[in-house]
């Protein structure tokens, strides 16, 4: 029995956050059962289509909807014991899971196909009897099918003694878990349904244990087929990628060899950069499309890995056990999708690292070409303030002259009216004293024009 009431001091998510470690419990199992695991990708139409499935599906079983507690799993009893049949609903990320659960009637001998339609039937007309529809009309496209079929009896010895129940197809087989009391048996093949088959003898199982196989079965298969979308998607980069990083390396090499004149390193640096600027807009293009899908590929991949690991297999001889079947066939597939990322990342550094090495080339050539400028000016500043030195001295004899011509005019009239004095000896005194006075004028006019063009 839980408390629903919380201490005040409580974190106000605890309970939330408590729950989760109980979130998707492992059904429990009867000996002989049979598990039709199927999921469906979900975009947002398809998501709210399941949703709305799974509240319709309660209410015709009489079963109030808690919106809290079932946004993302139900389990739900189509049938009473003893012949019961269970509904798990589970909805993920990007996908939902729907498995069916019923008693296998009968014991098994020949192939899971014919069996298995004559359940699906029996399901099929359980939905229409309580006016819903059936699982395949939940919504979403199905991705993964599993028909997981348990049995208490003997195990098998070898393959051949099972391999009827996969209609003779070669099959993967194992002990499983540590007791080495079951074992799982498969061909891995789409039959005419859609499924994939699994046999899981076993000398008696838990009931969870039998859930707790039910459960990594169903989500490893689940998990292979989400990561096995971005497959296709790393093949289809592989050319392109090719291209692009071909094209980076030419650039790069063309930026090495550029000449040193400047004007050659203007017209070439603008057209290189307009094509690394190109390049990287394909290359973020492609991050942007496919790397949210490489990544949940990457994280699918260690799922699966985690999921078969709990199973703890052990060879049975001369069979090839499921583990050893996903390692030699499943992960070089990964192995190209991490590696496709991995290429898409590093092109993107390297455009990234070349347009800065191209910058800085750019900024170097003109930061030289202003250099080259502001020393033109300033040897042309230099040329001017000589031819104004040569000036201002023309200047200065130049009235020099005027000023003492005119003080002998006025001597010489002095003279003229009777005055003792000596017009020439008067210039010859006054000349020098002229001549300076003029000079310390310029001088100080030329401080004051200095003094007011560094203030500015």
């Amino acid at each position: 029995m839980y408390i629903k009431a919380m201490r005040p001091y409580d974190h106000p998510a605890r309970r939330q956050l408590h729950e989760e470690v109980h979130a998707r419990p492992p059904i429990a199992l009867w000996p002989n059962e049979r598990v039709l695991s199927q999921s469906f990708l979900l975009d947002a139409h398809s998501r709210k289509t399941q949703i709305e499935w799974i509240e319709k599906l309660s209410a015709a079983l009489g079963i109030p909807n808690d919106y809290e507690q079932d946004h993302s799993f139900k389990m739900l009893a189509l049938a009473p014991e003893p012949e019961r049949v269970l509904i798990k609903w589970e909805l993920h990320g990007e996908f939902a899971t729907i498995a069916a659960i019923t008693h296998n009637p009968v014991k098994i001998t020949g192939p899971l196909l014919q069996s298995r339609l004559a359940l699906e039937k029996s399901l099929d007309d359980l939905f229409v009897k309580l006016g819903c529809p059936k699982i395949v009309e939940a919504g979403g496209e199905r991705i993964s099918a599993l028909d997981l079929a348990f049995e208490h009896r003997p195990l098998f010895g070898e393959a051949q003694e099972v391999s009827p129940i996969f209609s003779g197809n070669t099959v993967l087989g194992s002990y499983i878990l540590s007791s080495k009391r079951a074992q799982l048996w498969t061909d891995l093949r789409l039959d005419e349904d859609g499924f994939i088959s699994y046999f899981i003898p076993h000398d008696i199982l838990g009931s969870r244990q039998a859930g707790r196989i039910a459960r990594a079965l169903a989500e490893s298969e689940t998990y292979r087929m989400a990561a096995m979308i971005a497959f296709p998607v790393a093949k289809s980069l592989s050319m392109p990628l090719r291209s692009a990083e071909s094209e980076l390396a030419d650039l790069s090499k063309n930026i090495s060899q550029l000449q040193t004149e400047p004007g050659v390193h203007t017209e070439k640096d603008g057209k290189f950069l307009g094509e690394l600027s190109n390049l990287a807009s394909r290359a973020e293009q492609w991050i942007s499309g496919y790397g949210l899908r490489f990544t949940a590929a990457e994280a699918y991949s260690q799922l699966l890995t985690k999921n078969l690991y709990e199973l703890a297999e052990s060879p049975i001889p001369g069979v090839q056990s499921l583990s050893e079947f996903m390692d030699r066939r499943f992960q070089p597939a990964m192995g190209t999708c991490i590696w496709t990322q991995r290429r898409l990342k590093e092109l993107s550094d390297r455009i990234s690292r070349t347009t800065q090495t191209l910058r800085t080339r750019i900024e170097y050539v003109n930061e030289e070409q202003t250099q080259k400028l502001l020393a033109s000016m300033d040897q042309r500043a230099r040329l001017q303030l000589r031819l104004q030195e040569t000036v201002e001295s023309l200047s200065v004899l130049v009235l020099t002259y005027y000023a003492v011509s005119l003080l002998g005019y006025i001597a010489k009239g002095g003279k003229e009216a009777g005055l003792a004095i000596h017009p020439e000896i008067i210039a010859a005194i006054a000349a020098p004293i002229v001549a300076i006075t003029f000079l310390m004028i310029s001088k100080q006019r030329r401080k004051k024009i200095i003094a007011i063009g560094q203030s500015h």
